[in-house]
């Protein structure tokens, strides 16, 4: 098992509920083999999309990304759009700063998983902190930013983005040793760990172990949020304690 460092990352739309200082928008809890962050928008992120492995792999040279939310504080976020629409189309309201007109804002909860394969426009509205896991890749195209002078990638975004609405899929959770399933995808698996006591875990694969709310002890040392650890495939941990724990796996669908 390894304790991996938090990496506070300031960002343009950052806010302070991480305890990290204002304008920190991003805390990085671990880079491989998924890329797990806090993300604690003071303002709307840029609305994006991401490419998928085979789009991302000859334009880029690299892999692309998908990722997943777990909400953490209520609020609202962008996820697709809210009537087909064309190339022409969105390319004319990013550039004139109207893009909003045809999103889809949806509001979610404490609690809601949100999964954003690569093709879906999306954005994290101001105070809707979350926990997000994805692929290894930080490989983002944004749409637009309203109006902070930032790089846009809007050719490509267009080539990549699906443009009619998507529906926001609901995810039933499914009992494991320890906790619930949250999602299932090719690229990763999302679990929840409730810690009532005690909690016994030996995962089959790696996993990635962040603890969310509450307190955790483990040997004998105090653990509090985001306290974030590596476990390998059959090791075994026991924690004490009252709070829950997000796991995330590779693979697995």
């Amino acid at each position: 098992m390894r304790r991996l460092n938090p990496k506070p990352v300031e960002r343009v739309w950052g806010g302070s509920a991480l305890g990290f200082g204002p304008g920190v928008g991003e805390v990085w809890l671990a880079e491989a083999p998924l890329l797990v962050k806090l993300l604690d928008p003071a303002d709307w992120l840029s609305v994006q999309v991401h490419p998928p492995h085979a789009y991302a792999q000859r334009v880029e040279g690299k892999p692309g990304k998908y990722e997943a939310w777990y909400v953490l504080a209520p609020g609202e976020i962008v996820y697709g759009f809210a009537r087909r629409v064309s190339q022409e189309e969105v390319r004319r309201r990013a550039e004139a700063g109207t893009l909003d007109a045809v999103l889809h804002r949806v509001r979610v909860a404490p609690g809601q998983v949100v999964y954003l394969p690569a093709g879906v426009v999306h954005a994290l509205g101001p105070g809707t902190r979350v926990y997000e896991v994805q692929t290894p890749s930080d490989l983002t195209y944004r749409l637009y930013d309203y109006g902070r002078p930032r790089e846009l990638h809007l050719e490509k975004a267009l080539e990549v983005a699906l443009l009619e609405p998507t529906p926001l899929p609901a995810f039933a959770p499914e009992p494991v040793a320890g906790g619930e399933r949250l999602l299932q995808t090719p690229y990763f698996q999302l679990y929840r760990f409730p810690l009532r006591g005690r909690l016994r875990l030996k995962p089959p694969l790696a996993l990635l172990l962040t603890l969310l709310e509450g307190e955790a002890w483990l040997s004998g040392e105090a653990l509090l949020p985001p306290a974030t650890f590596l476990l390998e495939p059959g090791e075994e941990v026991q924690l004490e304690g009252e709070g829950f724990f997000l796991g995330a796996s590779p693979g697995g669908a």
